[in-house]
């Protein structure tokens, strides 16, 4: 059931959600400001990371928390000594994707966004209208040029974590 209601989001759409939320939160504190833009954001693209850390996990063996409990080791050491450390690369890409994703979504964020919380992507749409073409190409570059450098740092960060497993492993006696 709970595997269920985290992957129901992918059917909702962003426009529903955007009218929702406007109607669920008018007059509330967080309407207005980056706070419910970025619960929205993280309710409408839960789904996909949801289900790269559920199949990450998956490749787990099951009999982990078993064999820690005969062991007599604790629920957060395991966490923090091998899940962590196996899932390393997908909780990476977890926080890449919703980045990206946040930063290029208008459908759920047009009904929310004010003109002092205005993310870039709506920006675009704004001087289309005016016939700004030129500006909105510049900030369409400026998003590319910014996802871009996000995957580049993602990558490096992969790599660092990687080495620091693999360093750590081989430092740690037998």
């Amino acid at each position: 059931a709970l595997h269920l209601v985290c992957i129901t989001t992918l059917a909702i759409p962003g426009i529903v959600l955007g009218l929702s939320y406007v109607l669920f939160f008018k007059g509330s504190v967080i309407y207005g400001t980056f706070a419910i833009l970025i619960l929205v954001n993280l309710v409408h693209f839960f789904a996909s990371p949801y289900l790269m850390a559920y199949n990450s996990l998956g490749k787990v063996n099951e009999n982990l928390e078993a064999v820690g409990s005969t062991l007599g080791v604790g629920r957060v050491s395991i966490l923090r000594d091998v899940l962590v450390p196996q899932t390393a690369d997908t909780i990476i890409e977890m926080f890449a994707y919703f980045f990206v994703n946040c930063m290029v979504t208008i459908s759920a964020i047009a009904f929310l966004a004010t003109t002092l919380d205005m993310p870039l992507a709506l920006l675009i749409t704004d001087l289309d209208a005016q016939r700004l073409t030129e500006c909105a190409a510049f900030v369409s570059l400026v998003i590319l040029i910014t996802n871009i450098a996000l995957k580049l740092v993602v990558v490096g960060v992969k790599k660092f974590v990687r080495y620091k497993l693999e360093y750590g492993a081989r430092k740690r006696p037998a």
